[in-house]
This record gives structure tokens, C-alpha cells and sequence, in this order.
């Protein structure tokens, strides 16, 4: 046990005893055996209950008081003879509810009114009531889906509890539990303290379980000088319902405690009927044990062997402790087993993004299997078995990636064609750009060659006169022509003609290019679609 478990336990228990400490300051209890019976002697010889009277189709024994067998339309109840006789109680009652159906009927009712010996539909007791009404319903009867259901019930007198309807609009609250077929007797406390109405109840899961919470009203004033009662139903559906112990206290303050002192005469009164009532049913007792050996053997072996496995149990702390630990071990393994998952799928992740890359890089083979790029790449080392989805998956993988590179190829196909028409026009520009400087470049040359001529004599001149003014003549229809070029260069007949693609094959080349590509995206949906429809 680690330090922080024993901190809590510490913690818890010292914040229990100073709840109690708190408890024990303001209210105290008192055990009132005339409103209680339990077990193993409930009955006298006589068959009766003391201090209780029982009718219908009830059944008491010495360990029990069964309601109302598992017999189709039966009713049983029993009320207390006394009326009550203080203001705030408490009921801790034992009860079990079986049958071999998997839909019981009809329920069991807790009863805490003016009037007794009542029998009527609202679960063998009866329909109009003052009091309290505590019912464990067993049967849907509105068809809510919401059975087995305990829930409580107020009455003044002038209601009337609709049954059909499982006394929706009349319920005060309730709680959702199913008490039938349980392992264990189900514990139900119904206290009343203060006008507060608080009902608890257990799960029947174990010996030990502690009740828990199912309704608390608060502003519930019960009638006073009113008598407990139990009864129970069955329909066209029987289940037995048995209670095993009703034990009732009454809760005091202290106020009430010290005004409510006895005299020490009545207190040494009190003690000496209870051990003459011990007595005597101490007698009775050993009689009729010796009357019925076969219960005294049974008895007897019960207590060697419950003497022999004492020890042999663990008590609530100790288990409720191991099983924290146990499932704190579980999730830590569970987390251990979910980290190495992550490790072997990181794992496999970065062996398919290195056979990517060293497709993409051109190391190796498209059609190569990933499993031999991994084991060029990494030494050989022992690994999980590869599961039938994850080789479909690098399968899929593989056709992703050669698709992906055909469309590459083909784009690279397209730009290339696209740059060598880009380069026969820039060739074309360039030499006509050459030519126009050339021309350009004579014409300056003839110019500064006149000017650089020198004087002639006067019959030279007039001899070589025609011959200058021809080039004269032939030098403005140059600079004429290539003026005319300069301000159209995009008219350029006399170009010589390159080698490379024309302008219809490139025009041609691109819608080819536009219907292969369209194509190929109709067939690859097609086939995608006709992928899906298969998985």
C-alpha cells in the first residue's frame, strides 16, 4: 500500500468519525421493537407476529414474511397494532423480490398511514390512504419501458391512486432500480426527520453494500399517531415478495433526550421485562431445537463453518483497496500495449515514406515491393507479422504513387514541348534582330565613307556626278526599307525559316494533349467508383 493510499484512508476515516461526531451532537436513536420483527424468530407458536397483524394471502415464517406467493392474482399485508407514537423515524427494511419470468408483477408497497387492515388494488393496500405510500412497482403498466421503478406517493385522504398509470401525475419523485432476482436481499431505509423525507436503497450486488440515495424531499408533513404497513400484488405475473427484517428507530434531539429521561426505577423495570422476554425466548429456543434435532445439527455445522472461514475473507477496505490496484495495474498495461502499437505503427509510417522517397529519387523501381526497399535500407531485425489490411494498403500506396508519377511524366512532356516552341521563337527574333543590325551597320559605314572622301577635281565631279546620285538614290530606298522593318518587326518575310515545331503542330499538340488528359481523369473516376462499390 503507497503512501498516498494511506494519506486517503486516513483522511476519509477522519472525515467519517467527525461526521459522526457531528451526527451523535444533534440526534440520537432509539430502537422501538413493538414497529419491528426480524429474523430467525419471527413467529410465535401461534403463528403470529408480535406486536403485528397479518392478512390476505401473507405468509410468515420464522426467517421471513412472504406477501404474496408467485401465484397469479394474490394479495397479502400486515400492519403494525400499535400507532406511532414519535415524530421522526427511521425504517431500515430487508426485502427480496424473485421470479423465474423476465417481467415481474406486481409490486410491494410501504405504507405509513392513519388506517389499517386495508386491502385494495394499489399493490394489496388500499387506493385512498393519508399517509405515506413507499411502492416498489414491478409491472409497466403505462408502457414507459421505465419498470422496475420505486416511487413515493403522498395522500390526504381525497386521492385515488391510478394504477393503470403507475401514479405518474400523483408520484412526489422516485428513482430507477432493479430490484428483482438479485443475489442478495435489497436494503431499503426510509427516513423521516425533520419534514425532510429521505429514501435509500442498495443494488443487492453484495452482502455488505451500503444503501444508496434514490429520493430526499424536503416540506413533507406526514400525519402523526399513523401505523406502518407492508403489502404486496401479483397479476397475470407473480413473483414472491418476501421481507426479511423491518427495524424501526426513532430519531430524537438532544433537547428531547434530556426532557425525555426516565426515572431509574423504570429504567431498572424496562431492563428486567427485557431479560425475562430474552429468557424465555432463550428457552424457547433450546426447546425447540430439542424438539427438531435435525436444526440443531444444522445449526451446529453452520457455526464450525463459519468458526473455520472467519479468517478466510477479506473485509470491505481490504478488497475495495485491491481492486483500485488491480485496475490501476490494468490500465497501466493497457497503456503499455497501446505505446508499443504507436512504436510499430511509427515504425512502418517511416519505412513506406523512405520507399516514397527513394521511388521519387529514382533508386529504385516503381514495381518493386516496399518489403525489399526497407530491407535495403535498414538492417535485418525481427518484427510483427504485417497484417492482410496494412499490405493492401502499401499496395494501394504503389498504385497512388505510379499514377502520380505517369501524370508527372506527362506534364514534363507538355512543358517540354512547350520550352522547345519557346526557343524557335526566341531563334526567330534573334536573327532578325541581327539582320536589321547589319543593314543598319552598312548604311552608318556608306555614310562615313562619303564624308570622308576628298575634293575632286571640277571634270571628276562632273564626270562621277550620275554615278553618286544613283547611290544617293539606292541608300534612301535601303534606309526607307529598313525604317519600314524597324516599325514592323512582327512582319518578317524575309526571315529564313528554322528548324522547330510551327504554330499549327503546337496548337495541334495541345488539344490532342487536352483529350488524352480528360480521358484519362474520366477513366480513373470510373475506376475509383467501381473500386468503392466493391469494399
Amino acid at each position: 500500500m503507497s503512501f498516498h493510499s494511506i494519506n486517503y484512508c486516513l483522511a476519509l476515516l477522519l472525515g467519517c468519525l467527525s461526521v459522526c461526531v457531528v451526527v451523535s451532537q444533534t440526534q440520537y436513536k432509539r430502537l422501538e421493537y413493538k414497529y419491528s420483527f426480524k429474523g430467525p424468530y419471527i413467529v410465535l407458536k401461534d403463528n403470529s407476529v408480535p406486536f403485528w397483524d397479518v392478512g390476505g394471502n401473507a405468509i410468515a415464517s420464522d426467517d421471513q414474511i412472504r406477501l404474496a406467493p408467485s401465484l397469479k392474482a394474490r394479495k397479502g399485508y400486515m400492519w403494525s397494532k400499535n400507532a406511532v407514537n414519535f415524530d421522526w423515524w427511521e425504517v431500515e427494511m430487508s426485502m427480496r423480490v424473485s421470479g423465474s419470468g423476465r417481467v415481474g408483477g406486481d409490486g410491494l408497497g410501504f405504507w405509513y398511514t392513519t388506517e389499517r387492515m386495508q386491502e385494495g388494488d394499489a399493490f394489496g393496500g388500499p387506493t385512498t390512504w393519508h399517509g405515506l405510500g413507499v411502492f416498489f412497482d414491478s409491472f409497466d403498466n403505462d408502457g414507459k419501458m421505465n419498470n422496475p421503478y420505486v416511487y413515493v406517493i403522498l395522500n390526504d385522504g381525497d386521492k385515488v391512486f391510478d394504477h393503470d398509470a403507475d401514479g405518474n401525475v400523483q408520484q412526489l419523485g422516485g428513482c430507477l432500480r432493479d430490484y428483482r432476482n438479485k443475489p442478495f436481499p435489497i436494503k431499503v431505509k426510509v427516513e423521516y426527520y425533520r419534514n425532510v423525507l429521505t429514501v435509500l436503497m442498495s443494488n443487492g450486488l453484495t452482502a455488505d453494500e451500503v444503501p444508496e440515495l434514490c429520493l430526499r424531499a424536503e416540506n413533507v408533513y406526514l400525519p402523526r399517531n399513523a401505523y406502518f404497513g407492508l403489502s404486496a400484488a401479483t397479476g397475470g405475473l407473480a413473483d414472491d415478495h418476501d421481507v426479511l427484517s423491518f427495524v424501526t428507530n426513532s430519531v430524537h434531539d438532544q433537547s428531547q433526550e434530556r426532557s425525555q429521561q426516565i426515572s431509574q426505577m423504570e429504567r431498572q423495570k424496562l431492563e428486567s421485562q427485557f431479560r425475562d422476554y430474552n429468557d424465555k425466548l432463550e428457552v424457547q429456543r433450546q426447546e425447540y431445537l430439542k424438539q427438531h434435532p435435525e436444526k440443531a445439527q444444522q445449526q451446529q455445522t453452520l457455526q464450525q463453518q463459519q468458526a473455520g472461514t472467519a479468517g478466510q475473507f477479506e473485509n470491505p477496505q481490504d478488497r475495495a483497496l485491491r481492486q483500485i490496484f488491480d485496475g490501476q495495474q490494468f490500465i497501466h498495461l493497457a497503456i503499455q500495449q497501446l505505446h508499443k502499437r504507436i512504436d510499430e505503427i511509427i515504425g512502418r509510417q517511416e519505412r513506406t515514406l523512405s520507399a516514397v522517397s527513394s521511388i521519387t529519387s529514382g533508386q529504385v523501381t516503381v514495381g518493386q515491393p516496399v518489403a525489399a526497399i526497407s530491407q535495403q535500407q535498414q538492417p535485418p531485425q525481427q518484427q510483427a507479422p504485417i497484417q492482410r489490411y496494412e499490405v493492401d494498403s502499401i499496395i494501394r500506396t504503389q498504385q497512388e504513387l505510379q499514377t502520380a508519377l505517369r501524370d508527372v511524366k506527362c506534364v514534363g512532356v507538355f512543358l517540354l514541348y512547350f520550352v522547345e516552341g519557346l526557343l524557335a521563337v526566341l531563334t526567330v527574333l534573334s536573327l532578325c534582330r541581327n539582320f536589321v543590325a547589319d543593314i543598319q551597320g552598312k548604311v552608318i559605314q556608306v555614310q562615313q565613307t562619303q564624308k570622308m572622301q576628298p575634293q575632286q577635281p571640277a571634270s571628276y565631279q562632273q564626270a562621277g556626278q550620275p554615278n553618286l546620285s544613283e547611290l544617293r538614290d539606292v541608300l534612301n530606298s535601303v534606309r526607307q526599307d529598313t525604317m519600314a522593318i524597324l516599325s514592323r518587326p512582327q512582319a518578317m518575310p524575309s526571315c529564313p525559316a528554322q528548324g522547330g515545331i510551327t504554330t499549327l503542330w503546337f496548337g495541334v499538340f495541345i488539344v490532342v494533349q487536352t483529350v488524352i488528359f480528360v480521358g484519362y481523369n474520366v477513366f480513373k473516376s470510373s475506376g475509383e467508383s467501381k473500386s468503392k462499390k466493391f469494399y
